[in-house]
């Protein structure tokens, strides 16, 4: 009883030093699903619970749908654990039938999404489910997910590093049987013209929602929206008995195209070597897409990729453009504030403006609820309807499309 006590006291006081707004949570886990899956070489993909000290219930290493049978398995371009060991995407694509490709807009264009994720994502396209990691840990696995959609879309994942020591965000390693494994994702976008589209960069967001194993409650921080580990340990042991996690909750809607990750950091980019990928078939099979000479993918997670178990991304494509449209067009033309409520502005150039024929607002629905062939700095917007609209200036010899999100 004594030493019981001691614990706890110890526990309480390491708590007090905490000045985050996670919710923290103490030692293992109990483990609620044994296994989810099994693959000949692989880790154990357990799950389990863990309250925490304000009583609030976790799920780790994360909430998934790995076993929701409504949600598209993601289709193969390289697998050990079922055979499926495509040697090029050639190969891996001809596998396909077409009934794989999931429908976002029914008159949209087919995208086919290539990704490497240690170890596990959940793909959504404007909300909609497209596809799910066939393999929750090892081993190593990458997928192909098409699907079809009207740009602009809105991409948004669930990124999950397994883990076999739930609740403290550790696994087995040589001697050691707590180590801090380390994620990562990396994805390139293509439409039917084999053209890349998107790929994970810089210019995604990413955000946190788990952090362990913590050894010290005094290390990490916050900066506004970020949620930083990166003074906090990742030494290797053999107990894990007084390590924490950090959990936040993730937001209601964080799928959906209304969505504001403005707030958001930044997507941290890492290297090939980092992530340590360079053995892995399913990612070497594949290096003239993720490792395109000209349009390099980069992997992307939150600010630490070792101690954050839990990350969404998301990433807006911008929409189509036409072939006369250029980069430094697109950048001559800004709509703002987005998200707006009332109003919202058009800003362009002068030389935009003598080009400009027509302004046309459409919702998500394709039908036209605003139009005008002057140009207008001032749009009111407080009839429309709270949601996504696609703003459409058409000029002389080339047309823009912004997405204008209204609260």
């Amino acid at each position: 009883m004594k030493i019981v006590n001691l614990l706890v006291l110890y526990s309480i006081s390491s708590i007090a030093q905490y000045t985050g707004t996670a919710s923290v949570t103490h030692g293992l886990a109990t483990t609620t699903i044994s296994n989810l899956y099994t693959c000949s070489g692989g880790r154990i993909s357990a799950e389990g619970t863990i309250t925490a000290i304000d009583n609030s219930i976790w799920t780790v290493p994360a909430i998934t749908n790995y076993s929701n049978t409504s949600f598209p398995f993601a289709s193969d371009l390289n697998n050990i654990c079922n055979g499926h060991n495509y040697a090029n995407e050639t190969n891996a694509l001809a596998a396909l039938n077409g009934s794989d490709i999931v429908t976002v807009d029914t008159n949209g264009e087919i995208i086919t999404a290539y990704i490497f994720s240690d170890n596990y994502f959940e793909m959504y396209v404007n909300g909609v489910q497209v596809g799910k990691d066939n393999v929750p840990y090892t081993q190593f696995n990458s997928n192909i997910v098409r699907f079809k959609v009207n740009r602009p879309f809105t991409i948004a994942m669930l990124l999950v590093d397994w883990e076999e020591r739930l609740g403290v965000g550790a696994e087995t390693s040589g001697a050691y049987s707590f180590h801090c494994g380390d994620g990562g994702m990396v994805a390139v976008f293509k439409d039917l013209n084999n053209s890349i589209i998107a790929k994970t960069g810089s210019d995604w967001k990413a955000q946190t929602f788990y952090t362990a194993p913590i050894m010290d409650l005094t290390c990490p921080t916050e900066n506004g929206s970020l949620r930083l580990s990166g003074n906090c340990s990742t030494a290797d042991s053999n107990s894990g008995n007084n390590y924490y996690g950090l959990h936040w909750a993730r937001p209601a809607n964080w799928t959906q195209v209304t969505f504001d990750d403005s707030s958001w950091p930044a997507a941290t980019l890492y290297s090939n070597a980092t992530i340590g990928v360079d053995n892995k078939p399913a990612y070497t099979n594949f290096t003239n897409i993720f490792d395109n000479p000209t349009n390099d993918a980069q992997f992307i997670w939150s600010t630490n990729v070792i101690l954050d178990n839990e990350v969404i991304v998301r990433k807006t494509v911008a929409a189509s453009l036409s072939n006369n449209t250029n980069l430094e067009n697109e950048n001559q033309i800004r709509i703002y504030p987005n998200p707006a409520k009332n109003q919202f502005e058009i800003e362009t150039t002068s030389n935009i403006q003598d080009k400009l024929k027509s302004i046309q607002i459409y919702n998500l629905l394709g039908e036209l609820i605003f139009s005008s062939n002057n140009y207008l700095k001032t749009i009111e917007t407080s009839k429309f309807s709270s949601g996504v609209y696609i703003v459409k200036i058409n000029c002389e010899d080339f047309e823009i499309s912004k997405k204008l999100i209204l609260n």
